[in-house]
């Protein structure tokens, strides 16, 4: 998997301390092990999202889909903050 923070910052990584921000128009390079664990929780995001598509569509599925992005959208917003 390519990693958004490979290589030189794009812009988007601050080379100072970042100043408490709701909305972080900057963020902080992360450490091989933060990227690694990026990753996994991504990676393992799609795993449940392969078994949950093994179920009937219907709204139920679509809500859960919904809260599996959700969990993983705020985890990855703290593991990035």
């Amino acid at each position: 998997m390519v990693h958004v923070f490979d290589g030189a910052p794009d812009g988007r990584q601050a080379d100072a301390p970042i100043t408490v921000s709701r909305f972080r128009p900057r963020y902080r390079p992360l450490t091989d092990e933060e990227k690694a664990l990026h990753d996994a929780i991504k990676e393992k995001a799609s795993e449940l999202e392969a078994l949950f598509d093994q179920v009937k569509p219907g709204r139920y599925r679509s809500l859960g889909l919904t809260a599996l992005e959700e969990s993983v959208m705020w985890t990855v917003k703290e593991l990035t903050s």
